[in-house]
């Protein structure tokens, strides 16, 4: 029989396993809970690393977890880092349209646009009716000189969701590609009401203002989306879209 001193030292050491083992299952519930609904950056790349890592969920559940911590690596424009992610993540779950979709984005953000268009179009299959999807495809299309095929997919996602600030933004983006000042600046219109402080939509809009000889309205626009993104004019230039 144990004294009454030693029982005491093994219920304190059992107390202080049990503390630790709680302590421990709680601190892995705020990671995976860090890693699969957080909104800070480095804190999901954290945190979403322990948990591939640890590599306990099932595949989907990992996919998952490349696929935030992708999205993180986005955020902080690591797009090479992010890609590799979502390509493990596609591994995992080659059923998620969600996936494709944001690699097509991470595609579209290193100028691979070919590429994103089949990522994208991928997600459609998997997900029709995919308007987000639909509008990144109408994007990267369009800087390829696919005008139609483009203004069919932006068509069509302003058919599911009227307002989608994405789909005007890239269908206002077609129609200055073919020269369509008015339709271009009435979707530009539209999109900036959604949200004014878009350097694209702004600079955007200065180029078919310009078209229309609208000098002095062009170069507010330009002003305006200069002071949001300094650099604007020559990220413009290189989708094709410059003030002449």
């Amino acid at each position: 029989m144990l004294c009454r001193n030693t029982l005491r030292f093994v219920l304190l050491v059992a107390g202080i396993s049990t503390l630790s083992s709680i302590s421990f299952a709680q601190g892995n519930r705020d990671l995976y809970r860090q890693c699969y609904e957080g909104d800070v950056a480095e804190r999901v790349i954290i945190a979403c690393s322990i948990v591939i890592a640890d590599n306990r969920g099932d595949k989907h559940d990992l996919a998952t977890a490349f696929k935030n911590r992708a999205n993180a690596y986005d955020d902080k424009h690591k797009h090479e880092l992010a890609l590799n992610d979502y390509t493990a993540a596609i591994a995992l779950n080659p059923q998620d349209a969600d996936i494709f979709n944001s690699r097509g984005t991470t595609w579209i953000a290193l100028g691979q646009y070919a590429r994103a268009v089949e990522d994208l179009g991928r997600a459609l299959e998997l997900k029709p009716g995919f308007e987000i999807a639909m509008a990144n495809a109408c994007f990267a299309k369009a800087v390829l000189g696919q005008l139609d095929r483009a203004l069919f997919d932006c068509n069509e996602a302003l058919r599911i969701r009227p307002k989608s600030r994405d789909a005007l933004s890239s269908r206002a983006f077609v129609h200055l590609k073919m020269k369509q000042a008015e339709q271009a600046i009435n979707d530009y219109d539209a999109a900036l009401a959604l949200r004014s402080d878009d350097p694209y939509s702004l600079f955007g809009r200065a180029a078919a203002k310009r078209m229309k000889g609208d000098l002095r309205g062009s170069d507010y626009d330009v002003v305006r989306a200069q002071s949001i993104k300094p650099d604007i004019a020559e990220h413009m230039a290189k989708l094709g879209i410059e003030l002449r």
